[in-house]
């Protein structure tokens, strides 16, 4: 399981084969014309001439007929676009052919990326995010709170849907404030037991910070621990130390279902490290569990949860079983 860094200039690279594909579009669409029409050819070659000859006349500061010459090439202009449409052909036949016309496909307006160059962006972090397509099903617009009870429980101070109304707010928050400033970033935490939403509410909040364009790696804790476990042992030290690398860079790590994978001294000395520095570095870190806050400080000893105490947004969620709810509703349909 390899990750590579995203590189800019392969983006760039897209786009010169995207400007070759239309140039060669645009030589074919010519040739066609010219085919069908062979006065167009004649009178394209005369207005090429025309302009030509209006260029040398500036640059020598020769006889000043600039007025005759423009008239005229706008004349032969209007005379081509005649002929495009008696040989059935629309009047932009032959205009230059963009897939973006904002930036001309060159990923740049006014030096400014445009917002089709972030869309490849995005679509990169997309696929290296490990996320693939369950994100389309699973974000901020299809998070449902009419599954959370409005009915108080014993023991907390809000209903299930007052609490998961701000969980939800929260994170949107997170999401929105995500990379504005060093203190626009931070850590969560949010545990409670099977069922609750859970990964669903990791899923809105890596879709919202992707398409901020910033990267995500997402990862459950048992998958975390076996990529890195698995090329350790098999002295596999490029794979490791690519995986490695790729944890501690992301902008944002999600470990989902922390408890489920196995624990032992070295998942504990590689978690502990991974928190620690990507707390160094001010990157993020969202952790999701099924464990109390008790059990963690069980498994995973004091000092990781010191860390996390420290350096974590702690959010609690808590009610009915969406699973149960979903499948007692398809049943009953």
């Amino acid at each position: 399981m390899i990750f590579e860094p995203i590189d800019i200039n392969n983006i760039k690279k897209e786009y010169e084969q995207t400007r070759q594909d239309n140039q060669r579009m645009e030589l074919e669409r010519r040739r066609e014309v010219f085919e069908k029409c062979p006065a167009y050819e004649e009178l394209d070659n005369e207005a090429t001439s025309s302009y030509i000859s209006l260029i040398r006349d500036r640059i020598s500061g020769g006889i000043d007929s600039s007025d005759i010459s423009i008239q005229s090439i706008k004349d032969k202009a209007a005379r081509k676009k005649q002929l495009l449409r008696e040989a059935g052909f629309p009047e932009n036949f032959l205009d230059p052919i963009y897939t973006c016309s904002k930036c001309e496909d060159t990923g740049f307006v006014e030096q400014e990326r445009c917002s089709c160059f972030r869309e490849k962006l995005v679509n990169k972090l997309y696929l290296q995010s490990n996320l693939s397509n369950i994100l389309e099903k699973e974000n901020f617009s299809t998070f449902n709170l009419d599954y959370y009870s409005k009915d108080r429980i014993q023991g907390y101070d809000f209903s299930p849907y007052d609490n998961m109304t701000k969980v939800l707010s929260s994170a949107k928050s997170f999401v929105e404030n995500f990379g504005t400033s060093s203190s626009g970033r931070g850590n969560i935490l949010i545990y409670g037991e099977v069922g609750l939403g859970k990964t669903f509410l990791t899923n809105c909040i890596a879709k919202g910070v992707l398409d901020k364009g910033h990267k995500v790696f997402y990862l459950s804790s048992n998958e975390l621990f076996q990529n890195i476990l698995s090329p350790y042992l098999m002295n596999q030290e490029k794979a490791l130390a690519e995986l490695y690398k790729y944890v501690y860079t992301c902008e944002l790590l999600i470990i989902d279902d922390l408890g489920t994978e196995l624990i032992n001294s070295f998942t504990l000395s590689n978690l502990f490290e991974i928190i620690n520095q990507r707390n160094i570095h001010g990157l993020s870190t969202l952790i999701s569990t099924n464990l109390g806050l008790k059990d963690l400080k069980v498994k995973y000893s004091e000092r990781i949860m010191s860390r996390l105490v420290e350096s974590y947004t702690v959010y609690n969620i808590y009610g009915d079983n969406i699973r149960y709810q979903k499948r007692f509703n398809s049943t009953n349909i």
